[in-house]
């Protein structure tokens, strides 16, 4: 900071920097010499340089002018750093850090203190201890930990729209019913899985007449 030659520190003057550059942007309209209209965008604010107040509330919250107190200060052929709170200056930080701060130690080379650290006591307020757990305000009552269906649409499994299930579906007598889908992979021959219909019965009476006894039983 020592060899920083500007009127504020280095990352203040970065941000009014970019107020003044906003500035650019901002119209001014003066009524006295310390109360201005300034003209943003769409936004028309009342700029005070003497009691240091702007519509935007930026300059009373953080110290640092906003673009519509540079536009006015501009306007007035002054400097801008000259605006910004003391605290923020090269002479104020260094004033802050002109004394020494003493090294401290580590915790390891702290004194030990024979001092041992209970919890605090539990304390116990009066009245009856509540049991019931407090419930979400869609849970079943009839039904602990279940939600209710309330606010979920149905879907028919027949025509597939909302509103409605497949008992009360009106189009289930044009629609047909869906086929049963067999488990299992699908055999080589065509046939589905687990069926006990042969496709030829008198092949299937041959086969297991000759078959040995397990065979056949198996």
């Amino acid at each position: 900071m020592e060899k920083w030659s500007g009127v504020l520190c280095p990352r203040i003057q970065e941000k009014l920097d970019k107020e003044k550059h906003k500035a650019t942007y901002c119209d001014v309209h003066p009524s006295t010499d310390q109360l201005f209209n300034v003209i943003h965008g769409l936004n028309l604010l009342v700029v005070n340089l003497e009691e240091k107040t702007c519509s935007c509330r930026k300059w009373e919250m953080v110290g640092i002018s906003c673009c519509h107190v540079v536009a006015c200060i501009f306007f007035m052929n002054k400097e801008a750093e000259d605006y910004v709170e003391r605290c923020y200056t090269r002479e104020a930080y260094l004033q802050a850090y002109a004394g020494s701060i003493p090294p401290f130690e580590g915790e390891r080379f702290w004194p030990k203190v024979q001092c041992p650290l209970d919890p605090p006591p539990i304390k116990i307020g009066p009245g009856r201890p509540r049991k019931n757990i407090i419930r979400d305000p869609f849970e079943n009552p009839k039904k602990p930990g279940c939600l209710t269906k309330s606010g979920v649409k149905m879907t028919c499994s027949l025509c597939k729209y909302k509103g409605h299930n497949k008992r009360r579906c009106p189009n289930k007598d044009t629609i047909p019913p869906p086929t049963k889908r067999h488990r299992g992979r699908p055999r080589n021959d065509g046939q589905p899985p687990h069926s006990n219909v042969p496709e030829n019965p008198q092949t299937q009476v041959i086969i297991s007449a000759s078959a040995p006894h397990h065979s056949f039983t198996a």
